[in-house]
């Protein structure tokens, strides 16, 4: 039986005991409230254990949770270091990305500038050249008609 069955059972017998006339004093079974004693005296050793039993659950359970809570806490921080690191990671990869651009660039502009340079220089000397060709065909146009006997005929000037 349980204690608190036993202690309403303990109560009914007071409550229901007879009165002494001219008192506050009631009448009960003297053997009646030993068994009970008894009864509760045996029931509290095994209630007393359960609650034991229930607080070392309880306690049991709130460990758990707490070394739940503490890895989910320390999963936590880990994923968030390790986003911070990729973070880190991808912001070093644009720069070296950004910088890999820049030179690109530098590199291209320097090789247009030279290109139009080079061109600059050979289209120089092809007209330099091409001059030359023009001023010695014309001297040779020159001699071909002196030497023929057309004197009269001039060279086209241009």
């Amino acid at each position: 039986m349980n204690s608190d069955k036993l202690l309403e059972d303990l109560e009914s017998l007071v409550m229901n005991a007879s009165k002494m006339p001219f008192s506050n004093k009631k009448m009960v079974e003297e053997e009646e409230i030993l068994q009970i004693i008894d009864d509760l005296k045996e029931s509290m050793p095994a209630e007393l254990e359960q609650a034991k039993k229930v607080l070392a659950e309880k306690d049991k359970i709130i460990s758990d949770a707490q070394h739940h809570a503490e890895s989910m806490v320390a999963q936590a921080k880990d994923y968030i270091a390790k986003l911070t690191e990729e973070s880190e990671l991808v912001r070093q990869a644009q720069e070296h990305a950004n910088q890999i651009i820049q030179n690109a660039n530098d590199s291209s502009e320097q090789l247009k500038n030279s290109s139009i340079t080079y061109a600059g220089d050979v289209l120089k000397y092809v007209e330099s050249t091409l001059e030359k060709t023009l001023s010695s065909i014309q001297q040779n146009r020159e001699s071909l008609l002196k030497n023929n006997g057309h004197q009269d005929d001039k060279p086209d000037q241009q």
